[in-house]
């Protein structure tokens, strides 16, 4: 579904990310992880059309992105930046209907049935029925980002790429959006995800990418991609005798 070459990203001067290759294909997903700074949010943003490249390709379903519209872009891959600010007070019902503006720009009460339910279907997903009618500015930090995760949900695209969905949410919420993105995937969704917990990338995803200063060092299944060296010298850890991540200091 997405197949990346040769990415390179620069931001302020600075070389960010290097000759990073990806490929995502359809069911599966995938665990970006790595190191504060190792580029993981920049390729997100790269993948999703937001960030220029310096140099590579990104192919979407077979097509240059670059010959893609936004629109026809956003039909395809479906984003969940870090940064996730809403400015105006709108209800949650309607900020989930923003998943569906490349197919229908409109509020809530304007949409037809069909995009009714699956605003309505990605709510409860995202177990935020009950956060609907309410003004999103009176949400808690944690019920937001539910909101926000059913907003992208809501979206048509076969394509969803997260960036550190967890962030805010009680350990009950992550699992459920773990196991979401599961059931997401096995339903045909192609997911590239990035994560700061290595336990929950090892659980759940298929694939674990692993960047560290703006290079791919490791894409692998879980225990290929996060072995002991791989834990010792990119994220400073290891494993102690009971199996629990503790420094490697």
């Amino acid at each position: 579904m997405i197949s990346a070459n040769g990415l390179s990203i620069f931001l302020s001067g600075q070389r960010v990310v290097t000759d990073l290759s990806i490929e995502l294909g359809e069911g599966e997903m995938v665990a970006l992880v790595g190191p504060n700074g190792a580029g993981k949010s920049s390729a997100l943003k790269a993948l999703a059309g937001v960030t220029p490249l310096a140099a590579g390709e990104i192919r979407i379903d077979g097509v240059d992105a670059r010959r893609l519209s936004l629109r026809a872009r956003a039909r395809c891959i479906a984003w969940l930046p870090q940064a996730r600010p809403v400015a105006w007070n709108l209800a949650a019902r309607d900020v989930v209907s923003l998943g569906r503006f490349a197919e229908s720009p409109a509020a809530y009460d304007h949409l037809g049935g069909a995009d009714r339910q699956a605003v309505d279907a990605a709510l409860e997903k995202a177990d935020a029925a009950r956060l609907a009618p309410r003004a999103f500015h009176t949400l808690s930090g944690g019920e937001q980002a539910r909101v926000h995760l059913a907003r992208l949900l809501a979206s048509p695209a076969p394509s969803l790429l997260l960036d550190e969905p967890c962030a805010a949410l009680d350990i009950v919420h992550q699992l459920s959006l773990m196991e979401t993105l599961v059931a997401e995937a096995a339903s045909g969704r192609a997911i590239l995800v990035v994560l700061h917990d290595l336990e929950l990338a090892a659980r759940y995803c298929q694939r674990i990418m692993v960047m560290e200063a703006g290079h791919k060092v490791a894409d692998d299944g879980a225990q290929d991609a996060l072995n002991p060296h791989v834990l010792e010298h990119v994220f400073g850890v290891r494993r102690d005798a009971a199996g629990a991540l503790v420094r490697a200091g």
